[in-house]
């Protein structure tokens, strides 16, 4: 039984932590799809792929250069700690490059640990889990500018009759002039989170500052440049930096670098490549530790189909 509630106290940090500001459910600010992890998660202003902007900012989907994007990733998390397998569907869709819309889910899944009975030996397991359901709709209304909103829930299950929730929100506008792109809004907006002694705790929600520069240069040769940076409500500042190069739009080569300091995502190194032919579209990410990150060794794989 000790080891039990050990493993259950774990959880419950990775849940609702009382460092870090005292935010809850960390996991929505957090990217599962190896196209964004192996650019260190930036994303704000990511357009070259925007099947995952459901999570981030919806406001891209009609600055995309086609029609639709989706995306299956696997995501092993923290595999040295606590070891969560996440499944990652999201899919978007472009009509006209004036609209947008886009749906995602994902659901982790953490070790099962044995459930004692009356007598206190076990006799089942239990398998903790987070999940998170999330819809965007754009507008670009004027060539250069548009806005974005998604809305959804994230919640958890640690225990048998333990389970906490919220409904999120992320708001964002965007502009595209030429090669540059910038967007600022509000990630991870929502309701607060109660433990199970009544405290409340609020979401990771944080002022969102996006860039970017991509180029296509003699035809073939494709770079992309990206910077996040975040300012959360509760305390704390991040920032992340990612960059690929894609040649003749088959191969991409990335990397990137996220400074967390003590915000609920700490920092990480990032690299991951990815194939593009006729459409369908493969992924891997790995993160490098920084600083005995936790999430050194994740890795992701993702396959996804544009048009």
């Amino acid at each position: 039984m000790k080891n039990i509630f050990t493993y259950l106290s774990v959880i419950s940090l990775l849940i609702m932590p009382l460092a870090a500001g005292a935010q809850a459910l960390p996991f929505v600010a957090a990217q599962m799809d190896a196209h964004s992890l192996s650019m260190a998660g930036t994303d704000a202003v990511q357009t070259s792929s925007v099947a995952n902007s459901a999570f981030t900012n919806a406001a891209v989907i009609p600055f995309y250069e086609k029609s639709a994007d989706i995306s299956v990733d696997y995501t092993l998390w923290q595999p040295s700690a606590s070891k969560v397998n996440a499944i990652n569907l999201a899919g978007a869709y472009n009509l006209n490059s004036k609209f947008g819309v886009a749906a995602g889910l994902r659901y982790g899944m953490y070790p099962s640990y044995p459930v004692a009975g009356g007598s206190g030996v076990g006799k089942d397991t239990f398998s903790p889990s987070d999940i998170q359901a999330n819809v965007g709709f754009a507008w670009r209304f004027l060539p250069y500018l548009s806005v974005g909103v998604n809305v959804g829930y994230a919640g958890n299950t640690i225990a048998k009759g333990y389970s906490y929730g919220a409904v999120t929100s992320d708001v964002f506008v965007m502009s595209r002039i030429s090669d540059f792109k910038v967007a600022l809004g509000v990630s991870n907006l929502g309701s607060k989170v109660k433990s199970a002694s009544g405290v409340a705790f609020q979401l990771p929600s944080s002022l969102t500052l996006g860039a970017g520069y991509d180029k296509i240069f003699a035809e073939k040769h494709g770079v992309d440049v990206l910077l996040d940076a975040d300012y959360y409500f509760a305390g704390g500042f991040s920032a992340s930096v990612g960059a690929s190069y894609t040649y003749d739009g088959l191969v991409s080569v990335r990397a990137g670098y996220r400074y967390g300091a003590d915000t609920v995502l700490p920092s990480f190194a990032s690299v991951g490549v990815g194939v593009n032919v006729i459409g369908i579209k493969l992924n891997l990410a790995y993160l490098i530790a920084v600083s005995d990150s936790p999430l050194k060794n994740t890795l992701s794989v993702g396959v996804g189909y544009a048009f």
